[in-house]
């Protein structure tokens, strides 16, 4: 289920995603460098944070991620997910600095497993959904793409056994104290509305930087939906137009499947979402 109007994405129980304006790029007429990749088709997810110079680099380089799946197939273990991020990193431009969190989820005999790289000051976290105690979480570093030569390698974690939810994020989320999922009780799809919750929260609207959130449960693997989705990473002309929400309906602001909203691509394009069709991304 989309809503465009809100830039957020969610299957009920299993995951939920959302972008986020930061309120001096809002101001200041500037892009959002945030982007989120949502690949439900090959169980691979990313978000992405280029700076206000160049905000389309994240998008830039998720774009060239998905392409790439598309063409040669999702990867089936570390080797081949590094050499994955090698060939995209290697494509990004000196000038396209961003950061870049990923995960793969696989199913092997021994259960759900995640494959996690990171590279930037994103993040990616892996919670214990009964209790929302932490089980691993990224360390930040300064090796983007579009500067650095390679990658940080692929690690693999376990899904098996206690109820886990992943969540990826930008660094913006960090302006908002912990993360907002707290156990069985916040579902993943609900971490817009937690987002939307605590930014709106007291009188006045808080300073904050451009949020880029993913949220998911292993259950994700088993859902059929093979859609393709790239939201953020937009120019400063977008992002106006979409503060300004001209052109917009009040029947955009509504939930409905992707399919529903594929024949408005317009629509999509004004809130800097692509929905990609299978056996065409």
């Amino acid at each position: 289920m989309l809503n465009p109007f809100k830039r957020s994405f969610m299957l009920p129980g299993k995951l939920g995603a959302c972008l986020i304006t930061g309120t001096e790029k809002i101001r200041c007429g500037y892009g959002n460098g945030d982007c989120l990749l949502l690949d439900l088709r090959h169980r691979i997810f990313a978000v992405a944070d280029a700076s206000e110079r160049f905000p389309q680099a994240s998008r830039l380089l998720l774009e060239g991620l998905a392409a790439t799946v598309c063409q040669n197939g999702p990867p089936k273990d570390e080797n081949e997910f590094n050499s994955l991020l090698s060939q995209v990193w290697s494509n990004q431009q000196f000038i396209h600095k961003t950061t870049l969190s990923c995960v793969v989820l696989l199913e092997n005999g021994d259960g759900p497993t995640a494959m996690v790289s990171n590279n930037g000051d994103s993040s990616v976290t892996i919670l214990a959904s009964d209790s929302g105690a932490v089980r691993y979480r990224t360390v930040a570093d300064m090796n983007f793409a579009g500067r650095s030569t390679r990658p940080n390698p692929a690690v693999t974690h376990s899904l098996k056994g206690t109820p886990t939810a992943i969540v990826l994020a930008t660094d913006g989320i960090t302006d908002l104290g912990k993360i907002p999922l707290n156990g069985l009780s916040d579902p993943p799809h609900r971490i817009g509305d937690r987002i939307a919750g605590r930014l709106h929260r007291g009188t006045a609207r808080r300073e904050i930087d451009d949020i880029g959130a993913v949220a998911l449960t292993p259950d994700i693997m088993n859902d059929a939906t093979g859609d393709i989705i790239i939201m953020g990473g937009t120019l400063p002309s977008v992002e106006t137009t979409f503060a300004q929400r001209n052109g917009w309906s009040t029947a955009a602001d509504r939930w409905a499947t992707t399919m529903a909203w594929k024949p408005y691509p317009e629509l999509l394009a004004m809130a800097g979402i692509q929905i990609r069709q299978p056996g065409r991304c």
